[in-house]
């Protein structure tokens, strides 16, 4: 790209090479230093490309091989300065339009984030913003070191990053902590007891710190403490001296039960593409757009997808200028009835995608008893699953207090 560009500045030609010893004339062109390109034979020589100045110094070699060049095409800025000399509004034309794009090449107008996984784009953009370095802002008002210590200081899973400007464009690296998600939840100045997070019975437990108050096979409500991050401290007497606190750390499976429900038409409308389509282009300048306005969808059913690019002369000099297409594509509707090995299917595939996203999530499967029903104009897939998961969620601990009567000595004289 940017390599065509200088080239267009610079002039160039298209010619025609002919005559007795074209072969040594392109071999005197390779010695002599003399840049030629798009070489393709012809029927009585070369078609080739060459420089501006290049091709002034392409006599001698002429002369010396007793070849012929004749010019098929100039292109090039020099030229095209030249054909419109006397038109003073186009050449004023190019002036403002080439300071215009100086202009816009000294603002942000693309921004990329790379390596975010807990952060979202959306938050990304709005920190930017609120620090204001978003779309639009100069980039000589952007302080990079700056943004990257502000981006690390409120995001505390952020552990590292990195923001340059590539022309126009602002880019910003993120490499975030990969603990798991319910880490971030807890403060490291709070004890936190281990709280069921469904009902279901425990088969697994593993307790590395903290108080178990269940054990294997009991069966357990959402919200019941597990293990208590608070230790009891007891005297000589087995009263209650003092607690210990700390966090609760365990591995704690159980046996819980899913519902599934699925209610499948029995008629459904089936559509089709019938091959004719229709679109229509938007140019957006900012809050300013061009388009059609008279432009209307021109099928009573259709299926629009549109397509935004932004627009950019280079990798990196990106402009605020976006295209717009939109794709209208006619359907045709047609009412259907599904038969029962449609719908055997449907609800299989269903059910099989449901178990996938279970299984994602780090649930075994144990059981499954689910049946098909016809109900009215529906199917119903309905039925209960069995599964062993981690039930495993935090709740800060509850502090307890020291009685009076739990500090009383205990009177065991007559």
């Amino acid at each position: 790209m940017i390599l065509s560009m200088i080239k267009y500045v610079q002039g160039y030609v298209h010619v025609r090479l002919t005559g007795y010893a074209p072969e040594r004339f392109l071999n005197l062109c390779g010695s002599h230093e003399i840049l030629i390109w798009n070489l393709t034979p012809c029927e009585d020589g070369y078609l080739f490309c060459v420089s501006v100045k290049g091709f002034r110094r392409l006599k001698p070699l002429l002369k010396k091989t007793r070849t012929q060049i004749r010019i098929i095409r100039r292109v090039g800025l020099p030229f095209a300065t030249y054909r419109y000399r006397k038109r003073k509004l186009f050449v004023i034309g190019l002036i403002l339009f080439g300071a215009l794009l100086y202009d816009l090449s000294t603002y942000i107008w693309n921004i990329e984030i790379n390596g975010n996984s807990y952060l979202s784009d959306e938050t990304v953009l709005d920190f930017l913003a609120q620090e204001g370095s978003t779309f639009g802002t100069k980039k000589d008002s952007i302080q990079c070191q700056e943004l990257e210590e502000a981006l690390r200081s409120r995001y505390g899973e952020v552990i590292w990053t990195s923001i340059k400007i590539y022309g126009t464009k602002l880019t910003v690296d993120i490499q975030e902590n990969l603990l798991p998600e319910e880490e971030y939840e807890k403060k490291e100045d709070t004890v936190y007891d281990i709280v069921a997070a469904k009902d279901g019975v425990i088969s697994d437990m593993v307790t590395r710190s903290g108080t178990p108050l269940v054990a294997e096979g009991d069966t357990v409500a959402a919200g019941d403490v597990l293990v208590s991050g608070r230790l009891e401290i007891r005297d000589d007497s087995g009263e209650v001296a003092d607690y210990l606190y700390r966090s609760a750390d365990a591995d704690i499976t159980a046996r819980v039960s899913y519902s599934y429900r699925d209610v499948i038409p029995a008629d459904y409308t089936e559509q089709t593409a019938t091959g004719e389509e229709a679109t229509h282009d938007t140019l957006l300048f900012g809050s300013f757009s061009l388009g059609n306005p008279f432009f209307e969808d021109p099928y009573e059913k259709s299926l629009m997808t549109s397509d935004t690019v932004q627009l950019h002369l280079a990798d990196n000099f990106y402009l605020p200028v976006w295209l717009v297409r939109e794709r209208y594509q006619e359907l045709r509707e047609t009412p259907r009835t599904h038969t029962e090995e449609e719908i055997r299917q449907i609800a299989t595939k269903n059910f099989h995608n449901y178990l996938e996203d279970l299984e994602e999530k780090g649930i075994q499967i144990l059981t499954k008893n689910v049946i098909i029903k016809r109900t009215g104009g529906d199917y119903v897939v309905s039925g209960t699953l069995e599964a062993c998961e981690s039930i495993v969620s935090y709740r800060p601990t509850e502090t307890g207090e020291i009685t009076g009567e739990e500090n009383q000595d205990t009177d065991e004289s007559d």
